[in-house]
């Protein structure tokens, strides 16, 4: 098994101790601290603490960034103060050796329009699409100046973020985060779009669709989790079991555990 295997933070915990007692228990290798929590924000955490916590647990930690954040906002305050913010979390996850930042797209605001809805960001859409060049590229630069690498999640995707995202794959140290279970609830856009930069897809957020949701228990669903696997140990990643729950959680790499160990 070539793969590093995590999960992310819970929300039914209340501090930060709770997941690394979890992940020891299950036999993971890693956390993806949910920066949307606030018991994992810098200002409510204790550096010195989470270091211990790391060794005594021999756990290591990924970083999911807060998911409103908009990095291809008109707004060039709000789009500067947010490429502040990304830095200001660099800074803070390299003392704790985090290796990978994933981040999401935003769809932005859309118009309910008597028979359709229509994004501002397509309508609007090569500022937009230049907004997040310019972003990531200042991004990308932020996080290899800390180690970190840079990836960016699949969620919904309508037609102007999978141009998006072509784009982005096209600089340098902007990596991807294939989400499986949002990709099966979007008709498999992503594995579409990924086919055309499949070396830099190296995290994975792995969780079931099972026709109506996704983000349920491993094999519960109609995914096919094992060419999935596959994929990232020959791009050597690491891969999120993303189900939300200790329950589901457990039950989720107990059968991963019985099928592919």
């Amino acid at each position: 098994m070539s793969c590093k295997l995590g999960m992310p933070t819970l929300i039914e915990f209340k501090e930060i101790e709770e997941n690394f007692v979890l992940c020891k228990e299950l036999g993971l290798d890693f956390i993806e601290l949910n920066m949307n929590l606030p018991y994992c924000l810098p200002q409510n955490s204790d550096l010195l603490k989470i270091n211990l916590l790391r060794e005594k647990y021999n756990v290591d930690l990924t970083m999911h960034f807060p998911e409103e954040i908009d990095f291809g906002a008109f707004y060039e305050p709000v789009r500067e103060a947010n490429i502040t913010l990304f830095k200001d979390y660099c800074q803070w996850a390299s003392k704790l050796n985090i290796s990978k930042i994933n981040v999401h797209l935003s769809q932005g605001v859309y118009f309910t329009l008597p028979e359709e809805k229509q994004y501002v960001y397509d309508i609007y859409k090569e500022k937009f699409i230049s907004n997040l060049e310019d972003s990531f590229r200042k991004l990308s630069y932020i996080g290899k100046e800390y180690g970190i690498k840079l990836c960016v999640e699949n969620t919904v995707l309508p037609n102007f973020l999978g141009e998006a995202m072509i784009r982005l794959s096209k600089i340098d140290d902007v990596y991807f985060t294939w989400d499986i279970g949002h990709d099966a609830h979007s008709k498999y856009k992503a594995k579409k779009l990924y086919s055309n930069f499949e070396s830099k897809v190296i995290h994975m957020h792995m969780h079931d669709y099972n026709g109506h949701l996704d983000h349920q228990i491993l094999f519960d669903g109609d995914i096919d989790l094992e060419s999935r696997l596959e994929f990232m140990k020959k791009n050597n990643g690491t891969i999120v079991i993303e189900v939300k729950t200790a329950k589901a959680l457990e039950e989720s790499v107990k059968r991963f555990k019985e099928k592919f160990y």
